[in-house]
């Protein structure tokens, strides 16, 4: 097998079609943590940076390699392009390079950890690789009990952003700036684990057939719609209410980016609140997927709706930051 052809098979089993909008999590842990773009920048920090987000991409990758690795047999019936990749790459050599990819993140966080004395680098290390690895895996295997699947939100949302912040961040845990961004990243990730919850719906006869015991399969369609919704909308509210907070502790001209958030949180949450209105109305099963299914192609952009107006909120404190316009809002 050629470098070309082995690169391609590890491109298609680490899933990289979803690394931009992961890497979305990390510019925004990235760009609320840093104290400015001069010191992300700078020689002595810069090093330190490329390592975290080789260490991020390492335990990207493993994620979707475990569970190619685990559900290659049903991906032969559903998602015959990995299944494919698996059985010319061999099993066996693709639990090899997962097990390669986990010792080094491990080693590099610890590395990482003892340069800039944040023992959250490697806790977090830790809690991403039990979390990814055990939601494909037995005996834990997550996806497939019920409301356990939600776990994979963690490493999925909450970590990536929690990681590059405390990554660049040099405030302590207990600052109150660090107290609402774990509120913001609360929000980010139960708002956006609702929007794959609408995904999950699309697979619910495949999943049932299989004996994939998912949240569409254990609540049915309609009460996984609605939870979507509700959950959507508390995440979006309780992300709104942190960036408000955030933007009163650096200046109250940043609450000028709070309509570009709503804004972003309600197109982000359209498509949900549309097809509950429909399941209303729709009692059967069917006549509902067939309707779930006309809007999946706009999936990523439901995700993009709502990133945008927070990674250009996060960027905006950044440079607010960095030119020194620091004046927190003061109650008389």
């Amino acid at each position: 097998m050629s470098i070309r052809d082995a690169m391609k098979l590890y491109i298609t089993v680490s899933r990289w079609e979803f690394l931009p909008a992961v890497l979305v999590g990390i510019l925004i842990g990235i760009f609320l943590g840093a104290r400015s773009f001069q010191y992300l920048l700078s020689s002595g920090f810069v090093i330190t940076l490329i390592e975290g987000i080789i260490i991020f991409l390492l335990l990207f990758n493993v994620g979707f390699m475990v569970n190619c690795w685990a559900d290659w047999k049903v991906d032969e019936l559903y998602k015959t392009k990995l299944y494919m990749a698996v059985k010319k790459m061999g099993r066996s050599n693709l639990g090899v390079l997962v097990v390669i990819h986990i010792l080094a993140s491990i080693l590099l966080a610890y590395h990482l950890t003892t340069v800039i004395g944040r023992i959250e680098i490697s806790v977090l290390v830790w809690v991403g690789i039990f979390l990814g690895v055990g939601y494909s895996v037995e005996p834990f295997r997550f996806k497939r009990r019920g409301i356990l699947h939600s776990l994979i939100a963690i490493p999925i949302f909450f970590i990536p952003g929690l990681y590059s912040y405390f990554l660049v961040s040099d405030l302590p845990l207990d600052a109150l700036y660090t107290y609402l961004f774990f509120l913001l990243a609360a929000g980010i990730t139960v708002s956006h684990y609702a929007l794959i919850l609408v995904s999950q719906t699309e697979d619910f006869p495949a999943d049932k057939k299989m004996g994939l015991y998912t949240p569409a399969v254990k609540w049915g369609l309609k009460k996984t719609l609605y939870i979507s919704f509700i959950s959507n909308l508390l995440g979006s509210i309780v992300t709104t209410i942190a960036f408000m907070l955030m933007f009163l502790m650096i200046n109250i001209w940043l609450m000028a980016l709070l309509p570009l958030i709503i804004v972003g949180r309600y197109l982000s949450m359209r498509a949900v609140i549309s097809l509950y209105r429909i399941s209303l109305d729709i009692s059967s099963n069917s006549a509902l997927l067939e309707e779930i299914r006309k809007k999946m192609p706009n999936y990523p952009m439901w995700h993009a709706y709502g990133l945008t107006g927070i990674t250009i909120s996060s960027l905006m404190i950044l440079v607010f930051k960095s030119l020194g316009w620091i004046a927190s809002f003061k109650i008389p």
